[in-house]
């Protein structure tokens, strides 16, 4: 997997302004060595932990938790 190319096809071109210290931390915390394979890694990342707490929210708002023991379970139905 090429992290510096684009999850989703194509692009766009967008001029950000990102500080440099920010920049330089983010480059040496995840080995990359492109500005572009950052920033889709830092915009992929973003959009799946939004995802994930989209997803958790569902869980939660679920009648039945896959994730429930069956104790846990039996103390819900007594409820």
């Amino acid at each position: 997997m090429n992290i510096g190319d684009a999850k989703y096809g194509g692009g766009m071109a967008t001029t950000v302004d990102i500080p440099d210290e920010v920049l330089a931390e983010a480059l040496r915390l995840t080995g990359l060595t492109t500005k572009k394979a950052v920033i889709n890694l830092a915009m992929s990342e973003l959009v799946q932990g939004y995802r994930q707490r989209e997803a958790l929210t569902r869980l939660k708002r679920m009648d039945h938790n896959p994730f429930m023991t069956d104790e846990e379970l039996a103390g819900e139905e007594r409820k």
